[in-house]
């Protein structure tokens, strides 16, 4: 089976999640893809009560959290096509 899209985002951490917003804003259509078996990455695996104090305009927010606003802001708008489970081997 043959999938098209414009980009491909490796990572569906905080990172690759705020780049499908941003290229949903430009029209562009992704597919995001992980090794892990939900979204979030390092943020909702390992710490998702921690304390982050570094992102803009937010004193503080938890790791899942952050991932929580961010899918939420990305499905008031988009549709996300998410691969997950995949290791890639260059």
């Amino acid at each position: 089976m043959i999938e098209k899209t414009d980009v491909v985002i490796i990572g569906a951490g905080p990172v690759g999640l705020f780049a499908v917003f941003e290229l949903g804003l430009l029209n562009i259509n992704c597919h995001l893809i992980d090794n892990l078996d939900k979204v979030g990455g390092q943020c909702a695996e390992l710490y998702p009560e921690k304390p982050i104090y570094d992102i803009p305009s937010r004193p503080v927010v938890t790791g899942q959290e952050l991932t929580d606003e961010l899918i939420k802001q990305i499905k008031k708008k988009f549709s996300i096509k998410l691969v997950m489970l995949v290791t890639i081997l260059v």
